[in-house]
């Protein structure tokens, strides 16, 4: 028995935060580990969070992305449903706090790592490795001025988002935060980042359960939005058959940078 499966704004979905998912190891190492073949979009947003960009990672599970971003140089506030950010997201960050973190001789980084807390994670923001980072709940489909100060929902230079939209259902709640996300930091023009990976392979794009690739890019077409791939990748993972058989399968997982 899930011992969270009665806490406010807890359901099926919401139990798959305690894993860690394909989608975050690409989102981790696209924005974080520079390539020989990066696009020089995706070098001026890596420089961006090596060097204190402020950034809100939404549906954070266990906190992966969030956490290493900060540990490169990032300002983090990490988000997900009460349950999550308490029972795993705090305990990661505390776990995690005071690291030290060190480039390879080839990576440039500027000096500028804050010594203080960011007056927007205060006060219980924690220093983790080169950055800084902190937790706070966020349902997507509450108001998100009743769960954000004015100052974290008005100074981002980043939306984040790692593997949080397997589920049809789930995509117009997130989009729906974004936008109003979007609408807050509008002086601040902050894209969203978001890592995809495909589960439709036996359905196809007529998927009754899972998004789909098209169902992506229609949603952000609908509300006017833009998209550009930043990276993309074949990757194996194990998945359990009726019978209990551990099977290994072919997926896609994208990166995707999108605008208003």
């Amino acid at each position: 028995i899930d011992p969270n499966f009665f806490d406010e704004g807890y359901s099926l979905a919401a139990s798959t935060g305690f894993k860690v998912w394909t989608g975050s190891r690409l989102l981790v190492e696209t924005l974080t580990w520079p390539q020989s073949n990066d696009s020089e979009r995706l070098r001026e947003i890596q420089d961006r969070f090596r060097n204190g960009a402020k950034a809100v990672e939404l549906g954070a599970g266990v906190g992966v992305v969030g956490t290493y971003l900060a540990a490169i140089g990032a300002q983090v506030l990490i988000t997900d449903l009460p349950t999550i950010v308490e029972n795993a997201i705090d305990v990661n960050l505390e776990r995690n706090k005071h690291i030290e973190f060190k480039y390879d001789d080839d990576v440039d980084v500027d000096d500028n790592s804050c010594n203080s807390c960011p007056t927007w994670l205060q006060p219980h923001g924690l220093n983790i490795g080169r950055g800084w980072a902190d937790a706070t709940a966020v349902d997507w489909v509450q108001p998100l001025e009743e769960q954000l100060t004015e100052e974290q929902s008005t100074c981002l230079d980043f939306i984040v988002a790692s593997d949080v939209v397997f589920l049809k259902e789930m995509l117009s709640s997130l989009f729906d935060t974004v936008a109003a996300l979007f609408k807050s930091s509008v002086a601040s023009s902050p894209p969203f980042i978001l890592s995809f990976q495909r589960r439709d392979a036996k359905e196809g794009e007529d998927s009754e359960a899972f998004t789909t690739l098209d169902g992506i890019l229609q949603a952000v077409q609908d509300r006017g939005w833009k998209l550009e791939c930043l990276a993309w990748r074949h990757v194996t993972v194990p998945k359990e058959t009726e019978e209990g058989n551990i099977l290994m399968v072919q997926s896609e997982v994208f990166v995707f940078e999108i605008n208003p």
